[in-house]
């Protein structure tokens, strides 16, 4: 077989709408080189990348075989748990994915220690071949939370496993007394099955919703999807709605909404991103999807949209602000803070960055 492959370049197998490591991509990839609609199957569990050595002895000698490698720095890295460490909590890990023409009608992607198999007319017992190969190399399960990053590149949604570490938190202790019955609520909806809604947090930076979410997410129960600031204009996209009807029963962390929670200000046209949150958590297509949404923001709400105020929408609402006077002072005692008394509120933040605080003895230290 020849390896002119009608590609208009090579960036096309890896720049392009993320690659072709989606089920989608990768089997229009295939039909790009082999002309034929194919079968894919998906190893579920993570391989190690000695796998591609024992495929390469397999196929290699093959006319047609070929391969694609990508090696690439990752800048969103797990927290760092040990508590000597002083630097950034972000770091960089080279990482690698392929893709391998194996022979005619037969190739299979590599992409975070995930194996695609995608193939036509390939005998079975090949294929299951190729599954005990990969049973062979399997990866010891890894500790991941149930967290997942969403990537937006050239007009495709796509998710990205992580890893937030647990925070050293207690409702009672690190926040106001308001927000705990409002916590025990917001953590018993969460839990149930078969139910959407929207929950919205804010209030000024350093008052500790970061870490809220941290604890929620290291609760473990559910699935846990994470959007950044920069992806809220997205969710008025028209393949937002298909690719989160691929994540039933998931919720969903949207952060810096105060533009998209607002009002219209005189408008009767609605944002179509919260439209689109509002069909998914409360309209008509929550009985199918039963999402939920965790919306934060580093402000107060001066004017939410009506819409988001009728009764039973949301599940739950919390302004955080700063911790009460009485509060901080229990904290500095019970935590034996190197601070003096305080005689008025605090953030967290504040609070656990004081100036002049002794931070000697290694106290694991509290990101808000």
């Amino acid at each position: 077989m020849s390896k002119e492959y009608t590609l208009a370049d090579f960036t096309d197998i890896f720049d392009y709408s993320t690659g072709w490591f989606s089920d989608s991509s990768i089997s229009s990839l295939f039909y790009q080189i082999f002309k034929r609609f194919p079968s894919m199957k998906m190893v579920k569990y993570k391989v190690n990348q000695d796998f591609l050595k024992e495929i390469k002895e397999l196929y290699q000698q093959d006319d047609a075989f070929d391969i694609f490698e990508h090696i690439y720095c990752n800048h969103f890295e797990n927290e760092k748990e040990e508590e000597e460490e002083e630097e950034e909590n972000t770091s960089t890990k080279e990482l690698y994915d392929c893709i391998v023409i194996c022979k005619r009608n037969l190739m299979i992607g590599y992409f975070d220690d995930c194996i695609k198999i995608v193939y036509s007319n390939i005998a079975q017992e090949e294929i299951d071949h190729i599954n005990q190969i990969c049973e062979n190399h399997k990866k010891e399960n890894e500790k991941l939370n149930n967290l997942f990053i969403v990537t937006y590149i050239h007009n495709y949604f796509t998710l990205k496993q992580s890893q937030i570490n647990k925070p050293a938190i207690q409702i009672d202790r690190h926040y106001n007394n308001d927000f705990v019955p409002v916590a025990a609520e917001i953590e018993k909806f969460l839990l149930e099955e078969n139910k959407s809604g929207l929950i919205i947090l804010h209030g000024k930076q350093g008052t500790g919703k970061t870490t809220y979410i941290r604890h929620l997410i290291n609760l473990g129960k559910k699935r846990m999807i994470y959007m950044s600031g920069d992806l809220v204009d997205k969710l008025s996209d028209p393949s937002f709605i298909t690719f989160i009807r691929q994540q039933k029963n998931s919720i969903f962390i949207v952060e810096d909404c105060e533009e998209l929670l607002s009002s219209r200000n005189g408008s009767n046209r609605m944002n179509v991103g919260l439209v689109n949150i509002l069909n998914i958590s409360d309209g008509l297509l929550s009985d199918e999807l039963c999402i939920k949404f965790i919306c934060t923001f580093n402000a107060p709400l001066k004017d939410i949209d009506e819409a988001l105020l009728r009764k039973g929408r949301l599940a739950a609402r919390y302004e955080f602000k700063d911790l009460a006077t009485d509060k901080v002072n229990q904290l500095i005692k019970e935590e034996g803070l190197d601070i003096p008394q305080q005689t008025h509120p605090m953030t967290l933040a504040e609070i656990y960055n004081y100036e002049g605080m002794d931070f000697s003895l290694g106290r694991k230290r509290v990101g808000f």
